[in-house]
């Protein structure tokens, strides 16, 4: 999460002003804004692990939405926005910077010193810099990358495409939320689109103990604690969930022992129609009107119930536990 986020609003006519002109200064050379409108920049700094931490810069609105696109931060208070679109996109910066070593930290301080953003250098301990951009609609460059949910209606939408200076695949991710539900769809883009790198995902919060407990029983290497849970799956594994539920569907309309005569929930015909994997994901992971929580773990519990009753094994997916 954010350790720290400073808006150049609250530091104007302080030790600190500098910091902020210069970071406008770093979008000034791209959309034209001049070093007045530094009371709109903001900088949050984000501690990745134990040795590294994250920077980004920008425009206030932009470092607020990157931090809940990307980073799943969210319910920040800032101060003044700025409206400042690069390419019709909101844009903001990125660095990490390595503090476990002192060159790192050298260079962490200089920018807390003067708001100049490095660039990548080992040597200095620096990486990832990178180019974030965010929308509330699909990301558009050569061509025009949009999630299809298809059936799914999730309350809010946010893509965040983040490009790296050193080269290599922008990376996307899309986060929507239904109720208390986040669910996000990530991986690398790519034209032709490449669905392989896909990662499908979704945050349960306040979950029923004995809720919690049952997913729990479905994956022997969850980690953590708790009533929040942090289901995941690659794209080759949704494939597998979305077929559970096609299996299921037929069990019933060939009255196999045990299915005969049953009706099918919604959910899982849902599920089973989806016309592409991210469909059936958001279907099958985000509640519908009642937005209970509890719903959407069960469905997963009774896919596994299914699988394990027809000779199958675990449970695809993984899962995270934590406090909420």
């Amino acid at each position: 999460m954010a350790d720290l986020t400073l808006t150049g609003e609250a530091f104007m006519g302080t030790g600190m002003e500098v910091v902020f002109k210069n970071i406008s200064g770093i979008f000034g050379a791209i959309g034209g804004m001049s070093t007045e409108r530094a009371s709109g920049m903001s900088l949050a700094v984000t501690r990745l692990d134990d040795k590294t931490v994250r920077v980004t810069v920008g425009p206030t609105e932009a470092v607020s939405r990157t931090l809940e696109g990307k980073l799943g931060v969210f319910g920040i208070a800032f101060g003044a926005t700025d409206t400042l679109r690069v390419e019709g996109q909101l844009s903001s910066r990125q660095v990490d910077f390595d503090i476990s070593t002192p060159a790192g930290q050298a260079a962490y301080n200089r920018f807390l010193a003067t708001g100049e953003l490095p660039k990548n250098d080992p040597a200095s301990g620096t990486s990832n810099a990178a180019t974030v951009q965010i929308a509330s609609e699909a990301l558009t460059r050569e061509v025009t990358f949009g999630i299809n949910l298809g059936g799914a209606v999730l309350d809010s939408n946010t893509y965040v495409a983040t490009t790296y200076d050193a080269g290599g695949p922008t990376e996307f991710q899309y986060t929507g939320t239904k109720g208390p539900v986040t669910f996000s769809v990530s991986g690398d883009w790519k034209d032709p689109e490449d669905p392989s790198t896909y990662t499908y995902a979704a945050t349960l919060p306040d979950l029923n103990s004995g809720t919690a407990d049952g997913l729990r029983d479905l994956y022997p290497n969850t980690t953590g604690s708790g009533t929040t849970a942090s289901v995941s799956f690659t794209y080759a594994e949704a494939q597998q969930v979305q077929q559970l539920a096609k299996d299921w569907l037929t069990a019933i309309e060939q009255g196999r022992p045990g299915y005969n005569g049953n009706t099918p929930e919604n959910w899982v015909v849902d599920v089973a129609n989806a016309a592409t994997p991210e469909e059936a994901m958001a279907l099958l992971l985000t509640p519908e009107t009642n937005n209970v929580t509890d719903v959407v773990a069960n469905r997963v519990v009774a896919l596994s119930a299914f699988q394990l009753d027809n000779g199958g094994g675990q449970m695809p997916g993984s899962l995270t536990l934590s406090e909420g």
